[in-house]
């Protein structure tokens, strides 16, 4: 390797070799990556899901009550979504 001025350890073979084992060593200390990144999906997707699907099965049922036409329903719909993906978006901020 010859000398210059401006040193790029990317361009080092051993330099590359040193990131990639301790990128390596960062993943291991964190755990099996792929298990984590399921469950992280999990996390994600239901919230969502339950908390539109019980917006629109309790707007259903008031909107049957009080007579009126699927109004509610779809008003509890987009609120349920909407704080389903506030709690998803806060999951994934809290997850390291």
């Amino acid at each position: 390797m010859q000398p210059t001025d401006g040193y790029d350890p990317r361009r080092d073979p051993r330099g590359r070799t040193r990131g990639d084992l301790d990128r390596r060593h960062r993943r291991e200390q964190t755990g099996d990556t792929f298990w984590r990144s399921l469950t992280l999906i999990g996390s994600i997707g239901w919230p969502i899901v339950l908390l539109g699907l019980g917006g629109a099965l309790l707007g259903r049922w008031l909107d049957q009550l009080l007579g009126l036409d699927l109004v509610l329903a779809v008003v509890l719909l987009v609120v349920g979504v909407g704080v389903g993906v506030l709690i998803a978006v806060l999951t994934v901020r809290r997850t390291p």
